[in-house]
This record gives C-alpha cells, structure tokens and sequence, in this order.
C-alpha cells in the first residue's frame, strides 16, 4: 500500500556529513519517495528518525528499547507513527494509494491501523475482508458464510467502507453502503459503536479526512409521532387521577424537541404503540414541523452519508416499491451488505406476502367510526360501519367453520382453498371498506391501520392462484389469515438480485456443511449465472478439539412425541447428562408441548439447578438463565439461533429431536414440485434440518476459552441416511461415546469452582 524503497544510502550519508543526521545513525528506509527513515542507539534505547527530503527537516518518529528494535520485515509496523510525526508536511495522497491499491489498503487497516488500538492481527479475518471486497467490486453477490470468532462485521464495514471510498473516487458519486440486518440490537451496535470506533482509528492514520457518518433506518413505528403523543395525552388528561403516574412518565420523558426515537425511552409497548407514527404522514396538519418527517428527510437527502444501517424487511420494501427516478424509503446504495443472511427468506415472506390479524378490521372500524366527512351522509356511514362489523364476523366465522389442526407441535394451520363463498364474502368486506374510505374524512396519519392496506391484504388473499393461502393461530388463540406469493424466489430475484447492486450476503451458518444449494433455491439465488456469484467458508478459529466434545448416546428409540415411554427414556437421558455437567445446560425442543412434558418430569429431580422454562412469545427467560450459576434452561423457538452465552453459564447443548422443519403450507407447497418424498426430503428437509442443527449446536462455543459438551438424543444422527450428513457438519466435535466419558471431559476443562 504504501511505498517503501532501500535506495538514499548515499543521501542519508550527506545528511550525516553536513550535520542533518546523527552521527552513527543507521539508514532503514524511505517513505513514499519523500522521508528518509534512519535510527540511532542511544543510552538504552533506539531512536527512529524521518528527514524530509524536500526540505530537510526531521522529526523524531518513535523511541523504543533495544529489544523491540524494527527490522525489516516489521518495518510496516512504524507506519502509524510515521504518518502521525509527518502528518503536517507530507503529501501522501491515501485516498488516491486506495484507488491504485485497495487490497493493500485493507492490509493496512488490519495488519497497522488495527494492532495499535489492541486488536488482534487474524490472517482469516483479512482474508475474509479482501473475498468481501472481491465480492463487492467483482460480482453481483457473494455468499460469505463466516463462523463464530472469525470477525465478519469488522472485515465486512472495512471491505465495503474501501469499496466506497475507491468507488466514489474513481466515478464522482457519493452513495452510501447499505447494511441490513434482522435485529435491532445489532443495528443500534453498528451505528453507535462499530462504525464510529473505526471511524476514530481510521481518522488517527489520515486514512479519512472526516468522521464516518451512519445513520440508523427503523421503521415507523419505533419512533414518536407528536401528533398521536397530544391526542393520547389529552385523552389521559381527563382522568388525572386514574393516570398521573402515566401522565408523569410521558411528560418526564418524552417531552423534549430532540427526542423522537421511542427505543431510547422507557415506557410501556402498549403506550409506544399509542403515540408512535403510523398510517400516512400525506396531509398531517403537523407535517410542516414534524420531527419524525424531518429525520427521514434528512436521511434521504443528506450527503456524505457512508453507511445506512435498517433491517431486512425495511430494505426489501424499498427494493420492492422502487420506482427509477424516484427517491425510495432509503437512499440508492451500490454496495450492499446482508449481515444474518439466513433470516433473509423469513423477511421475504413478510414483505411480499400479506397477513391480516382477526382483530385487523375491528380496530380499523373502532378507529374510523366517527369519522365521516359529509354529515349529510352520516347515516349511510353508520349502516357501512355496522355492515363492515357483520362481515367481518361472518367471514373469520366461515373460515373457522373449515378449519383443520394440523398434526404439527409448532404450530396450527389450514390451506385456504378459496371458493365462491370466501370469494364472496372477501368481495363484500373489501368493497364495504372502500365505501367507508369514499365517505370518511381522508386524513390517515392517526389511524392504526389503513383501509388501503386492509384491501391489499383482502385481494392478496382471495388470488389464491397466485398466492398460498393459509391460518395461522397464534399462542393466545388469534387467527390470522397469511398469505405469500407462490413465485417469491423470483420476486426476490426481479426486486432485489436484478439490480444494479452489489451484495456480500454473511451469517454463521448457510451452508449445510457441504454446499450453499439450499441457501441459494431458497432466496432466489440459483438462477442467477455462476460467474456472478462468490462463495466463501471462513471457518471458526476456535479449538474445537481441546474445548469442545459430541455425545451421541446408542440406542435412543425413535422420536415420537405421543409416546409416553419415549417421553420417560428421553427424560432419564437428559437427567444423566444434566448431572454429569453439573448444569450450565440449555436444552434444546422443537415442540413446546415436548418442552413441557420433559420438564414437568425432571422439574423435582433437579432441585440443585435452578430451571428457566421457556414459552410462546417470552424469552426474558433467557437473560435470566445467563445470570445463573447452574441453570438447566428448557428451550425452544430463538434460542436455537443468534444467542450467545459466553462462559460457563452454558457448557452444554442438548438438543432432543433433530431440527427437521415442520409441516407447513410453504414446505407442503415445495412438495408438490417434487418428484416423489425421497426428492423432497433430500432437496428441502435435510438441509434445512443441518442448517438449524448447525446454529443450535453454535449456542455452545461463543468465545475460545468457552469449553462444552453437545449431545444429540436423535437416533437419526446415527442413521445411515443421515449419519454421513450430520457428522459431517458437526465435524470439529470429537465424537465421544458414553455418559462416563462425558463427565471425565467435564473435568478435564472446568475448574474446582464450577462443580461446587
């Protein structure tokens, strides 16, 4: 990156001789053509020096002792402090040595810039960053699956921050990268720690001139709507006494100009979901001096914005309602990274497809019933109002009247075949409501839902020839009617990979430990050419041998959830695993109905544990469990995937029935493109099963002290259908045999401390 040359011996020896230079210095090198490097011992010490040749000042560069004198092969590590001694007079264009050397830059970046804030030198990391770089500058999309420990989201923010940087230098635009991920907490992580902590480090080596700038993009609702605030206020305001502890939270905490984003206050999800923007901000009378409307101004408009951070569903909704020409709901970006990649598809089939909650339509119909814009028509409002209510009863009535369980523990759901009644009725609710938007006032920015989007919901529900149909019911026993394109791949494809845009995808885990075929079908990847796409394995650089052990116990009888005796073995097993670890255990369910049988019998035999009992919708447990010294934690649903208990608090995995997806409409509808079950179960099942399994297996090793045990109580994994494939992705284990061996592996790598 930067140059170094070996030839003004001679002119180091005339800056001697004319008393420029000590006497017995010794020369190094030259720097960018420009500054000579020399060193001198000195009493105890060694002294580097840099002369400017174009006017032959010095300046001390470093001192150091005797024995942490450079050579030449460390020479690169002077680099920081010859850039800081030199910073006023030289004319190292860096931005330009980007442009001409963009690898060598990101060299640079980990191997100078990085070690001198404490980082670690990872050879793996700066690899993955240059596969990162190479994907961003030379293909369409680069699939870089990188594993616990490896550091992606560094090698991923320098990758596309010097993709940017030469980018704009090289053709005059100044787009921002995009990076888009499935959690909050990771959003706010990147835009308030990560991107300015290498802001600070790049900054100190010149390597930019100006601060990085990030902004964070969350949807509507997260932030404070001022005239939904006043309207909410004044209702609570009648009733001083029932709400003054309310009323003292809101006006506390809320009233003040600068504050909009409603994460950073603590209040209640109800009251957020009262004051937060929603519906249409067009036509608000308070628009002109809404501080949420100038915040999504000025993070549209404004320039010199180096990274934007939203979440999957916000960015693909821009990508799906793009228009050329017009400014999206985010700014054009040409580099765009998808961190947590493998929550992609999951996203997919909430912003392109449709749901609509049972509870949907009544809440409109409370929110609008007094609403009618022509008092002369108040009566025919009225009669629309009540008309509305009774179809709606009938409608979620007829569906229910047709609605079957399914065998599955996961969930409930019935395929909507739609008839000429359903038709009907979906006709008769969505027309009713487009006489009630002719006849109601139009404003829309206080409503918590709109009926434009109630009738898009309605019509994608009643084309089920293009859209799977289906219910859902949720934990508390409400429906809601789901749909999603049955062509969502090339949607995905037409909306998002056919564009003029280039995409590092990064997780953990999309492969399945052979291939990313399955990844790729998936998310509308595999029809793209081979040419235009990247793939990389950046493997874990955890000790996996010494840390780390996989018990797979014989002769487990088949699972089957029904069976009483089944319940009864699985539950002896996982109490004999339990104690031979003394705890610090997670134990890992794909049915919350098998969660609570095993738990309801093991709940009295683990009285020296203390146990966390996972739910439906609740996992507070978690955070619990990790502040526990010997917790057993019986788990579901996210705790397979993207939880980290770094420590002892969790030292072993158990995971009961290997993760094969359940039945459900969009694995049923794969089905039907098979050829017959054993196509099937090979092209979607498996797969998705090692993919799951790998990231439950991945709560376990989090940092390369932490030290465990996985078993696996699926006698499938032994399976010759199976066996090659599932051990196969838990390769790094060392495969141990018997409970014996489990508790002496337990003492091997634990401490006196964690057994008392």
């Amino acid at each position: 990156m930067f140059e170094f040359t070996y030839s003004d011996h001679e002119l180091f020896e005339s800056y001697v001789n004319c008393d420029k230079a000590y006497y017995g210095g010794e020369y190094d090198f030259t720097f960018e053509d420009r500054f000579i490097i020399y060193h001198i011992a000195l009493r105890n010490q060694i002294r580097y020096i840099a002369i400017d040749k174009a006017t032959g000042d010095s300046e001390v560069v470093t001192t150091v002792k005797p024995s942490e004198q450079f050579t030449e092969e460390t020479a690169t590590l002077l680099i920081p402090y010859i850039l800081e001694t030199v910073k006023d007079n030289r004319q190292v264009d860096i931005v330009q040595k980007m442009v001409d050397n963009p690898i060598g830059m990101i060299d640079i970046i980990f191997n100078v810039v990085m070690p001198s804030y404490g980082y670690n030198i990872r050879k793996a990391q700066i690899d993955l960053s240059k596969t990162m770089y190479k994907g961003l500058t030379d293909k369409q999309v680069a699939i870089c699956e990188a594993e616990v420990g490896t550091g992606k989201t560094l090698a991923y923010m320098v990758a596309s921050l010097v993709a940017r940087l030469v980018y704009k230098r090289k053709y005059g635009q100044d787009l921002p990268v995009t990076i888009t991920t499935s959690s909050i907490e990771l959003q706010k992580a990147l835009a308030e720690q990560e991107i300015p902590k290498l802001s600070t480090m790049l900054m100190s080596f010149g390597i930019i001139s100006k601060p990085l700038k990030a902004v964070l993009r969350k949807g509507k609702e997260h932030f404070l709507c001022s005239y939904r605030y006043k309207d909410y206020l004044t209702n609570i305001l009648k009733y001083p006494d029932n709400n003054s502890r309310k009323i003292f939270a809101l006006k506390t905490k809320i009233e003040n100009d600068s504050n909009i984003d409603l994460d950073k206050i603590t209040i209640p999800n109800a009251i957020k979901s009262r004051i937060c923007v929603k519906g249409s901000c067009s036509g608000c009378s308070k628009r002109s001096l809404c501080r949420y409307v100038q915040y999504i101004s000025d993070a549209t408009e404004e320039v010199g914005i180096d990274f934007q951070v939203t979440n999957h569903n916000m960015y693909l909704d821009s990508q799906k309602n793009r228009v050329p020409g017009k400014k999206g709901i985010i700014k054009d970006s040409c580099f765009v990274v998808v961190d947590e990649a493998h929550k992609l598809k999951e996203a997919a089939e909430t912003t392109f497809g449709e749901v609509l909650c049972e509870s949907d339509i009544p809440e409109y119909l409370n929110a609008v019933h007094t609403l009618c814009a022509d008092k002369r028509k108040h009566q025919e409002y009225k009669y629309l109002i009540a008309m509305a209510h009774k179809t709606h009863n009938e409608l979620f009535r007829y569906i229910k009247s047709s609605r079957r369980l399914s065998d599955a523990d996961e969930d409930s759901y019935t395929v909507i075949n739609v008839g000429k009644t359903l038709a009907s009725l979906i006709d008769k609710m969505a027309n009713t409501i487009i006489s009630i938007e002719r006849l109601k006032v139009r404003a829309n920015y206080y409503l918590p839902i709109i009926g434009k989007s109630l009738i898009t919901k309605l019509t994608a529900i009643k084309d089920d020839i293009s859209n799977i149909v289906w219910i859902n019911t949720d934990e508390n026993d409400e429906m809601y009617i789901c749909s999603v394109p049955r062509d969502i791949t090339k949607q995905l494809k037409e909306s998002v990979w056919d564009r003029n845009v280039s995409y590092v995808l990064t997780s953990g885990t999309m492969s399945d430990g052979t291939d990313f075929e399955y990844f790729k079908e998936e998310n509308g990847l595999s029809e793209i050419e081979s040419r235009l796409i990247l793939e990389s394995t950046t493997v874990s650089p955890f000790n996996y041998k010494e840390n780390a052990r996989l018990y797979v116990p014989l002769e487990m009888p088949f699972p089957d959830n029904k069976d009483e005796q089944y319940i009864e073995i699985i539950s002896k097993e996982i109490y004999k695993i339990i104690e031979a670890t003394n705890g610090h255990t997670a134990i890992l369910f794909t049915s919350y109905r098998m969660l609570a049988m095993v738990y309801e019998k093991l709940a009295d035999k683990l009285a020296k544990c203390e146990l966390f009992k996972m739910t439906r919708g609740t996992n507070s447990v978690i955070s619990d469990f990790k502040k526990s010294e010997n917790g057993v934690l019986f788990a579901s649903g996210s705790m397979w995937e993207g939880v980290d208990c770094v420590g002892d608090c969790l030292s072993s995995v158990i995971i009961v029935k290997l993760p094969f997806p359940i039945r459900s409409v969009l694995m049923e509808e794969k089905k039907n493109y098979c050829f017959d079950v054993k196509e099937f179960v090979n092209r979607y099942c498996t797969p998705n099963m090692l993919i799951k399994l790998r990231q439950g297996v991945g709560r376990l090793i989090r940092s390369e002290t932490d030290t465990g045990v996985v078993s696996i109580l699926d006698p499938r994994a032994r399976a010759l259908s199976y066996t090659g494939k599932v051990f196969k992705a838990m390769e790094k284990y060392p495969v141990i045999r018997n409970i014996e061996e489990v508790s002496e592996f337990m003492k091997s790598v634990k401490t006196e401390d964690y057994f008392t």
